[in-house]
């Protein structure tokens, strides 16, 4: 028989309830750790701080050898900032140890396996989590004797272990999270390929921790250890030998079945060559055939006025133009950029250019001069590219991209966006829309800010023009569904990692993403209060 190793440190972090700890302290006097770590966060309410003196009190009875050592919080963390701050607490002391978070009782055989396994993969980098649940449930599916088995997951919900090998510099791995998402490398990971979007948008590693031990074990190809609890005596504390597994595989469709639970989201895979994936190949497949023909030139134009330039979330969206789009050339307009090109291509221009009350009504103006006097595919900074767009410009003279029909701002106007548009030129829907700036400069389009800039420069401004546009057939209005698929609520519910399978559908369609961030409301009275993204 296996049994727990006395020599094996435990930390309890006390986050549950005072019923829960008691059990878990009946379970340590049974097994007589020698070494226990324990962890209060500060308390907020009179409640808690009569729970952390009962434990207290709990635990100064400690009847059998043990060395105790105590963290105590003295201000309140956040969950999962005090989580992370006993974690590196505890594998400052320890090599190795068994990590209970005080909300779930583990099964009696738990520690006997935890630290069976802590010694045997001690010094294997393929393993680096130990999970104290069947959470997975292979045996379910896949008939296996083995005591345990291996997964690319990782949980943390009811107890697990690990060593300081894999802690030791979590902080360095976590920053390499940029570069691991503009190489896509999670496209190569058949268990969490079709989860992407989650991994993409959810700031994991500030807000959940298990994330954090799923991503260092991702990124050094590492696995976690999973008990098979039909294999393992459930009610009591020593295990009969350990049959370990002889393949070092993983259940990916076990693995798939369990995220859909978690995200509530299905996991549409492309494996075959399903109808979007065909016409989509097709569709490239005939771009690179018909490219030399192409009259849009092939220039990427990006605006942004402020000295200090994009913030990071907007530059590594913006480089997903230049990977989708090797071929092209990529231009950065600046402040004086822009003012230098005013002064050269549209002198006539400048007295309005200068008498706009708000930045973003320049910020809209210059975008269709660049595109009237240079040509090319203008495209906001909150604009993602998810694959080219040679196939939709080519044959086009001018192109512009659709919105949401929820977002439609007039019941008399298509919703034409203003935020990715694709000209020739001197083409002359460009150039109207430039006169009607002149002609209207001083119209009242009504009350608001808002409806001000929209109506003088923004969206309005274009779809007004399409409206009374008599060659409309020189413009080519790209889908939203192609281009601007989701509305700003689908946005908002992506950003929070509580989009619907339909919302991640919309997005495996689409050419491009527009995030909506909408930051230029802040110049508006009304958009004072308008919500931001992180």
């Amino acid at each position: 028989m296996i049994a727990y190793n006395r020599e094996t440190p435990i930390l309890l972090f006390h986050s549950g309830s005072v019923e829960t700890i008691k059990q878990i302290y009946n379970i340590l006097q049974l097994i007589e750790p020698q070494r226990l770590y324990l962890v209060f966060n500060a308390t907020e309410t009179d409640v808690q701080i009569v729970a952390h003196e009962q434990i207290q009190s709990l635990f100064a009875q400690i009847g059998w050898r043990c060395k105790v050592k105590t963290l105590y919080n003295k201000t309140h963390l956040e969950q999962d900032a005090a989580w992370l701050k006993a974690i590196r607490w505890f594998f400052g002391f320890e090599q190795e140890g068994i990590v209970l978070e005080g909300f779930n009782l583990p099964f009696p055989a738990f520690f006997a396996f935890c630290s069976c396994l802590l010694e045997k993969y001690r010094n294997d980098e393929r393993i680096g989590h130990i999970s104290g649940q069947d959470f997975l449930q292979v045996n379910r599916s896949i008939k296996t004797k083995d005591s345990y088995y291996f997964s690319k997951l990782t949980d943390v919900s009811s107890g697990w272990a690990s060593w300081k090998r894999v802690w030791q510099d979590m902080d360095a791995q976590l920053k390499t999270f940029p570069a691991f998402e503009k190489l896509n490398i999670i496209e190569e990971i058949p268990s969490h390929k079709p989860f992407r979007f989650q991994w993409h948008y959810l700031n994991h590693f500030e807000k959940f921790r298990a994330a954090r031990c799923e991503y260092a074990n991702l990124i050094n190809n590492r696995l976690s250890v999973v008990p098979n609890t039909l294999q393992i005596p459930f009610n009591e504390y020593e295990l009969p030998e350990m049959k370990h597994p002889k393949f070092m595989v993983t259940p990916v469709p076990e693995e798939l079945k369990w995220q859909e639970h978690k995200y509530h989201i299905p996991a549409v895979t492309h494996s075959g060559l399903d109808s979007i994936t065909f016409l989509q190949e097709k569709l490239l497949s005939f771009t690179r055939e018909a490219a030399g023909g192409m009259k849009i030139p092939r220039i990427i134009h990006q605006i942004y006025e402020d000295p200090a330039g994009p913030p990071p979330n907007m530059l590594r969206i913006a480089e997903s133009w230049k990977e989708n789009h090797s071929g092209w050339e990529y231009r950065f307009w600046n402040k004086r950029m822009m003012h230098d090109f005013l002064e050269f291509h549209c002198p006539d221009f400048l007295p309005y250019y200068r008498s706009f009350p708000f930045n973003v009504q320049r910020w809209d103006a210059i975008r269709y001069l660049i595109l009237y006097h240079i040509g090319g595919l203008y495209v906001d900074f909150d604009y993602e590219c998810i694959r080219p767009l040679d196939v939709l410009l080519t044959n086009a003279t001018c192109c512009m991209g659709m919105e949401p029909e929820i977002h439609k701002l007039s019941k008399d106007c298509l919703p034409i966006g203003n935020a990715l548009m694709a000209s020739v030129p001197k083409h002359p829907y460009m150039k109207a829309i430039i006169d009607d700036m002149k002609t209207n400069f001083s119209t009242n389009y009504g009350k608001g800010d808002t409806m001000q800039i929209m109506a003088s420069t923004g969206p309005l401004l274009v779809a007004r023009v399409y409206k009374h546009y008599k060659k409309k057939k020189e413009v080519t209005l790209l889908p939203a569904d192609w281009v601007s698929p989701l509305s700003i609520r689908e946005i908002w519910m992506l950003h929070a990692g509580q989009a619907r399978p339909d919302v991640l559908e919309k997005i495996e369609k689409a050419f491009a993403l527009h995030y909506c961030f909408g930051l230029w409301r802040s110049q508006t009275a009304e958009g004072k209060t308008w919500p931001k993204f992180k």
